[in-house]
C-alpha cells in the first residue's frame, strides 16, 4: 500500500541520513586525528633533544628527526629496528646488550634512569657524545607499554668544558669572571701590584744533558708545583716563560696583604721542591730563584682581536725579573718597596745592593728566609 511504501522509504531515509551523519562524524574524528598527528609531528620536530620510543619488545616505534641527525640516519631506516641493533654498530655488541639490560630493568622497575653517557663511533669516523634519559612509557591504567629515550649531542658542550677547563689553567678564574666576551677591546688600567717572578736555576745545563720528553715532563713537574703555591695565596698567574712564571697580586681582586701573599707563595715554592728532593733521583733536583717587587703596572688585554693575552706591563715587572735574575737557588730575593710592606711578618737579611739591567741606580734588596711567628 502506499502508506508502507511511504514508512520503509521513511525508514530507508532514517538510515541514509544516520549514516550521513556517523560519515560526518567519522569524517570529523578522522580530521581531528590528522590534526592531532600533524600536532605531535611538528611538535616532535621542534625538539631540539632525540627522542625514540620502543615498544614492550625493544622494537622502535618512533623517532623524531633530532634523534636521526645524531644517529646519522633517516627516521624511516630507524623506526621498526630492533633497539640492540640499532646502538650495536655505534657501540659494539657488548655495550649494546648492556644497555638493552638496562632499558628492561626500566621496564620492570618502572624507574627512569637520567644521564647516562655513550661515546658513539659514526659511520664518517667521527666521535660523540651524547647524553640518554631512559622513562617508563605507561598507558591509562599504568601499565608500561615500552620505553621514551631522550637523547643529547654533549660534543659541543664537552668541548667547550674542555677548553675552559684548559684557560683556567692559563688564565686566573679571578681574571676570567671579569672578562666579558662581549666587551673585549685592547688597552688596560693602572694598578699597584706585587710581582712575583720564579726562575729554574741553571736549567739551560740541565736540559742539554736530558733527553726532550723528559725534559718537558721534568719542566712540568716544576712549573705546577710553582703553579699550585701561586694560586694558593689567589694570585694571578700571568704567563710561563720557558723555565719561569710570572704572578702578580693584589688585582684584579684586590687583596690589602698581597706582598706577604708574594712572599707566602714564594716560600710555598721553596719547600714543595724541597720535599720533591727527597723522592727523585739526584739528576732531576732543581730550584727555582725568585724575585718579588712593588710598585705600578697597566693591567689589560694586549695583542690583537685574533690573539689576545691579559698581561701587566711596567716599569715594575721589568724590575721584579732583573731582580730574580740576581737569586741563587733557593733564593727568595725582595725589593725595598715589596720589604716595606711586609717587614712586621718576614725574618730577612739586607744584601748588598745590586745593579740591574735599565736601572741607573742599584737596587736594594733583602733575602726572605722564612715568616715570622705569631704568638698564640
Amino acid at each position: 500500500t502506499e502508506k508502507e511504501i511511504l514508512v520503509t522509504f521513511a525508514n530507508h531515509a532514517a538510515i541514509a541520513l544516520e549514516n550521513a551523519s556517523l560519515l560526518e562524524s567519522v569524517r570529523i574524528a578522522f580530521a581531528e586525528v590528522n590534526e592531532l598527528e600533524g600536532l605531535m609531528e611538528n611538535v616532535f620536530a621542534s625538539i631540539a633533544s632525540g627522542v625514540i620510543t620502543t615498544d614492550i619488545h625493544g622494537v622502535v616505534t618512533l623517532c623524531n628527526q633530532a634523534a636521526a641527525q645524531i644517529l646519522g640516519q633517516s627516521r624511516f631506516q630507524i623506526t621498526g629496528m630492533k633497539f640492540s641493533a640499532l646502538f650495536s654498530p655505534y657501540i659494539g655488541e657488548t655495550h649494546a646488550r648492556q644497555l638493552v639490560t638496562e632499558i628492561e630493568r626500566v621496564i620492570q622497575s618502572n624507574t627512569s634512569v637520567v644521564g647516562k653517557e655513550l661515546y658513539l663511533s659514526l659511520a664518517n669516523q667521527n666521535k660523540i657524545i651524547i647524553s640518554m634519559n631512559f622513562s617508563p612509557l605507561r598507558d591509562a591504567n599504568r601499565n608500561t607499554q615500552g620505553i621514551a629515550i631522550v637523547m643529547d649531542d654533549l660534543t659541543e658542550k664537552k668541548r667547550l668544558q674542555a677548553q675552559n677547563r684548559l684557560f683556567e689553567r692559563m688564565v686566573s678564574p679571578a681574571v676570567i669572571n671579569l672578562l666579558d666576551p662581549d666587551k673585549l677591546q685592547l688597552g688596560g688600567k693602572q694598578a699597584e701590584i706585587s710581582i712575583l717572578f720564579a726562575d729554574i736555576r741553571d736549567f739551560t745545563h740541565f736540559s742539554e744533558n736530558t733527553r726532550p720528553e723528559e725534559l718537558v715532563k721534568i719542566l712540568n713537574h716544576y712549573l705546577a708545583i710553582a703553579a699550585d703555591s701561586i694560586l694558593g695565596q689567589q694570585g694571578t698567574i700571568d704567563k710561563f716563560l720557558g723555565d719561569a712564571v710570572m704572578a702578580w697580586f693584589n688585582a684584579p681582586i684586590p687583596q690589602p696583604d698581597h706582598a706577604l701573599r708574594a712572599v707566602r707563595a714564594a716560600l710555598g715554592i721553596r719547600s714543595a721542591v724541597e720535599r720533591l728532593k727527597k723522592h727523585i733521583p739526584e739528576k732531576y733536583q732543581l730550584s727555582f730563584g725568585a724575585g718579588i717587587h712593588f710598585g705600578e703596572a697597566i693591567l689589560g688585554l694586549v695583542g690583537t682581536e685574533q690573539r689576545l693575552e691579559y698581561t701587566a706591563i711596567g716599569d715594575s715587572i721589568n724590575t721584579t725579573k732583573r731582580i730574580q735574575e740576581n737569586a741563587a737557588a733557593g733564593q727568595i730575593l725582595i725589593s725595598e718597596a715589596a720589604y716595606g710592606l711586609v717587614y712586621q711578618d718576614v725574618l730577612a737579611e739586607p744584601l748588598q745592593k745590586i745593579l740591574v739591567k735599565g736601572k741607573r741606580s742599584p737596587v736594594c734588596v733583602y733575602e726572605i728566609t722564612g715568616l715570622k711567628s705569631r704568638p698564640g
